[in-house]
């Protein structure tokens, strides 16, 4: 899966993305300011998550479109402490909306251990960021909830698929599954392809198209019947 990490100028991108990889990530900077991209691998749960992080300053807008193509959610970094760093914020929210329509999105509200930083109530109000968005508080620093941010995202990731994926359950292993899915869903065999193909790519499914059979992965498996395992307990 691929996940964009994006936001305002030093919002703690590259930071996140570091904490997240335990250190293992590359970044192309110039005087500790991304000037190309951040990347990194994590395992979460076994799914495998490529994060792509993305410069802040405003006229990088055009690497932030290339660095998008294909993202399957956006984990979102807003620094809790800088009012200031709002407009950056929003011009580079409304570019997400552009690139990525209808792709999940979950905020971090980072560096929630520096003096008067917002709580997510008030960053949901000052960026007027939607209801059904998940805000987790995070100190990307220590790592504190960072995580928690990703799980949260990859949940709601796969909560998009979550209806076909059930159905998919129901024929999973079984001889000529795929032809018996088509049925169920009611589509096209070239339409349903793309979809597995799809899926396959980002590790939901492995697909024999020889004897017509697929097999969800333990880890969707997992999240399918019990999606909350996902979660961890909030720490901040």
């Amino acid at each position: 899966m691929k996940i964009l990490v994006t936001g305002s100028y030093h919002s703690g991108k590259s930071t996140t993305i570091r904490s997240l990889t335990k250190g293992k990530s590359i970044s192309i900077d110039k005087k500790n300011t991304t000037v190309a991209l951040d990347y990194g691998i994590a395992d979460i749960e076994d799914l495998r998550i490529h994060l792509f992080g993305t410069p802040g300053l405003r006229h990088f807008k055009i690497l932030r479109q290339v660095l998008s193509k294909g993202a399957d959610g956006v984990l979102f970094l807003v620094d809790s402490q800088d009012k200031n760093s709002d407009g950056e914020a929003k011009a580079i929210w409304r570019e997400v909306e552009e690139f990525l329509p209808g792709v999940p999105i979950t905020v971090a509200a980072n560096k929630q251990d520096l003096p008067n930083a917002r709580k997510a109530t008030q960053i949901r109000k000052n960026l007027d960021i939607p209801p059904d968005v998940p805000i987790v508080p995070t100190v990307a620093k220590t790592g504190q909830n960072v995580e928690n941010a990703l799980r949260v995202l990859l949940l709601v990731t796969v909560q998009k698929e979550l209806t076909l994926l059930r159905i998919m359950k129901k024929h999973d292993g079984e001889i000529k599954g795929i032809q018996s899915l088509m049925k169920d869903l009611d589509i096209e065999m070239r339409a349903l392809r793309q979809h597995l193909n799809w899926l396959e790519l980002r590790g939901y499914v492995e697909v024999d198209w020889r004897t017509s059979i697929y097999w969800l992965t333990p880890a969707i498996k997992k999240v399918i019947d019990q999606p909350k395992l996902i979660l961890k307990e909030f720490s901040v």
